[in-house]
């Protein structure tokens, strides 16, 4: 079966999707949750940064596949799709610490979740600061560690924070505050560490690291559900990011369980991949990942120092 399934998916969404029938076709006894089809396992370098080597922590890319990638140098590096660095800069400070979502807006711009200064920063394609918004603080539009940030077609953007604040706070597209929703908890609509966010017709998902789960809200901040995988299917280990395709498939990366999960908008279950590892298949702390229009998973294998490329 396995072996059917890697022919079928080497190229395109359209394999995708009949490779994704023949799983649910078979029945919950046949599905196979350790493994999806990869076909290849390779690396990306990263840059040095002086003496040393960073690592990964946040992945994003464009419709164009660029790839966006924040590291734990402070850097900001956009790579091409095939994994050539085509411009690098530093974040305005990184003292304090390095910050972990980033997101190419709507017009070209560049914005990047601040963790450890308690802002949002937006550059321009160059590198240079246009503008930022946010300060440390508990009330509208004050931030104590943004974490993740995601954009809807309207321009509104979405930023998830974490500390004595868990929430995902909405903005108009020059940083105006709208309204917010979640709050620290372990009950349906409440987060502890809304680390990853995607916006799909008019729902905002949200991984909720510590809380192991999905969360959707309507995007005007009305909880709507947990997503949940199936009874036979292991639970999430420590979900950190999360992506969208326009098939309708969801990617979420697992930080503790070291993998990759994919599963419909609706919670039906496609399969995973990865395990602990420093090898080829394996994953350490993986913190991020992105899906490029070709079906390549990237993923920000940040305990190894790497990013892996995964081809289906």
């Amino acid at each position: 079966m396995t072996q059917n399934l890697k022919f079928l998916t080497g190229a395109g969404p359209r394999r995708w999707a009949l490779a994704t029938a023949m799983l649910l076709c078979c029945g919950c006894a046949e599905v196979d949750p350790d493994t999806l089809p990869i076909s290849q396992f390779s690396a990306w370098e990263l840059p040095a940064d002086g003496p040393r080597i960073p690592a990964p922590r946040s992945l994003y890319a464009d419709a164009d596949d660029n790839v966006y990638m924040l590291d734990d140098a402070g850097r900001v590096l956009i790579y091409s799709s095939t994994g050539e660095v085509q411009n690098v800069w530093h974040m305005p400070a990184h003292e304090n610490g390095r910050p972990e979502g980033v997101v190419k807006l709507l017009d070209g711009r560049i914005a990047v979740a601040d963790t450890h200064y308690h802002r949002v920063v937006i550059f321009d394609a160059d590198g240079q600061v246009e503008s930022m918004f946010g300060e440390k603080g508990r009330g509208d539009g004050q931030f104590v560690y943004p974490v993740s940030i995601a954009q809807d077609p309207d321009g509104f953007l979405y930023v998830g924070e974490y500390g004595d604040r868990q929430r995902i706070q909405k903005f108009q597209p020059d940083g105006t505050y709208v309204t917010q929703f979640g709050e620290h908890g372990t009950d349906p609509g409440q987060f502890q560490r809304p680390s990853g966010i995607v916006w799909i017709d008019s729902m905002v998902y949200a991984v909720d690291a510590f809380n192991n789960r999905i969360q959707v809200f309507r995007d005007t901040g009305e909880f709507v559900r947990v997503l949940e995988l199936p009874e036979h299917i292991d639970a999430f280990e420590f979900p950190y990011d999360i992506r969208a395709t326009p098939d309708g498939r969801l990617f979420v990366v697992e930080n503790k369980a070291a993998r990759i999960t994919v599963m419909q908008q609706d919670g039906t279950f496609i399969g995973q991949y990865g395990q602990p590892g420093r090898g080829d298949g394996g994953f350490f702390n993986p913190w991020s990942l992105t899906v490029l229009s070709d079906g390549r998973i990237l993923v920000a294998d940040t305990g190894n120092h790497r990013i892996v490329e995964l081809t289906p």
